[in-house]
């Protein structure tokens, strides 16, 4: 095992919190395939997390009655933000690859500053839209990492064609048009 395997096990050692009564095989599954996608991110982007610049944790929880994807909850001031990456006990038995394009999704949200809802704009049409720029935002970093083809397994498993030529259109015209930055 090298020091970054070494690190990237204790860091999610100490950010993984089982809320389930998930068995130990699974848990033991779960944790690896979030270490996986952690090796995954390119050092720069990682140092956001080692270093504290982006306090994150990741709850698996109970299921809920309908399905629900992983989510992002952010707390706290600006100056002390918190994340928490929320999953359900169903997701831990996803193909790996879809697992990790679904994590990182949420890993490319912490890295941008996703935004604690009440600072979203208040219509509803407005706060649809922002939430839509926020996801393509989130991919948007995640193929900047060279992680396209995890996002993509992510989008073409969540959504119908449409919506997702409709994506890729819209965070190419991100990548064009933005100049990458990670906060």
């Amino acid at each position: 095992m090298t020091l970054l395997d070494k690190t990237i096990t204790s860091y999610v050692n100490g950010r993984l919190h089982f809320k389930v009564n998930s068995p130990e095989d699974k848990k033991a599954r779960t944790a690896a395939m979030i270490e996986k996608t952690f090796a995954l991110i390119p050092d720069e982007a990682l140092d956001l997390f080692w270093s504290g610049h982006r306090d994150v944790a990741i709850e698996v929880l109970p299921d809920l009655r309908v399905p629900f994807g992983m989510s992002v909850g952010v707390f706290g001031s600006p100056a002390q933000r918190k994340y928490v990456i929320t999953m359900y006990d169903e997701q831990q038995d996803l193909p790996a690859d879809l697992f990790i394009g679904t994590l990182l999704r949420q890993l490319g949200h912490v890295a941008g500053k996703y935004p604690p809802e009440e600072d979203w704009p208040q219509s509803r049409g407005d706060r649809a839209r922002f939430k839509e720029h926020l996801e393509n935002l989130a991919d948007a970093t995640v193929w900047r990492w060279g992680l396209r083809h995890y996002s993509m397994r992510y989008l073409t498993a969540t959504f119908q064609e449409h919506w997702v030529d409709r994506i890729v259109k819209d965070v190419s015209h991100i990548l064009l048009n933005d100049t990458p930055t990670l906060h």
